[in-house]
């Protein structure tokens, strides 16, 4: 469920999971529309109709709450890319071409949420790049293995840490949608050294 769909109805008649989920959307909302350095556990119940004590059954602080909010938007970040990664009907670099697109374009439709939970506040933890770079390791090489991809004698990872920091500054320009990701993936290709390119 995307983190910031929001469920109607009373929240106090529903199961744990979904009132978790309501107390979730509420703060990506809020996140959103407003950042969350100013946001208390007191707005966010308000936000998501809920007793403040209820937030406390789900998370056991504000950090708690934000750090859970990060890692459901890593995970929806990361939720196609892995099936793509390993869909053989895919050549190397339409694998790598379609992460791009998926990455960017979910950065694109939830800037305002991205740039909330993983640059404006401070947490115990921090945005979950190693399977990120795990999952573009695995296409590099693969690609390099097929001779689809030349890296010329490049350290792959050194590649994949280039390009995966490399793709998240485009992602707050003004340029359409379409544009970015088409020049980030003849970018993403022209590093790899991919055939054609």
């Amino acid at each position: 469920m995307p983190v910031d769909a929001q469920q109607p109805g009373d929240t106090r008649s529903q199961p744990s999971h979904v009132r978790r989920q309501q107390i979730l959307s509420a703060a990506a909302r809020l996140a959103a529309e407003d950042g969350l350095e100013g946001t208390s556990i007191a707005t966010v119940a308000e936000t998501a109709g809920v007793a403040k004590g209820s937030i406390y059954l789900h998370f056991a602080s504000r950090d708690d709450l934000i750090e859970a909010l990060q890692a459901q938007v890593w995970a929806e970040m990361m939720e196609a890319p892995r099936l793509i990664a390993t869909d053989d009907a895919l050549t190397w670099s339409e694998r790598l071409d379609a992460i791009v697109e998926h990455w960017i374009g979910y950065e694109f439709e939830h800037r305002d949420l991205y740039h909330a939970v993983f640059h404006e506040v401070a947490t115990d933890s921090e945005e979950p790049w190693s399977e990120a770079r795990g999952l573009l390791q695995q296409i590099v090489v693969g690609g390099v293995a097929a001779g689809e991809f030349d890296c010329g004698g490049l350290d792959t990872h050194i590649v994949v840490d280039f390009v995966l920091h490399g793709y998240a500054g485009p992602c707050y320009h003004e340029a359409q949608l379409e544009t970015v990701i088409a020049d980030m993936q003849r970018l993403f290709r022209r590093t790899v050294g991919a055939a054609g390119t």
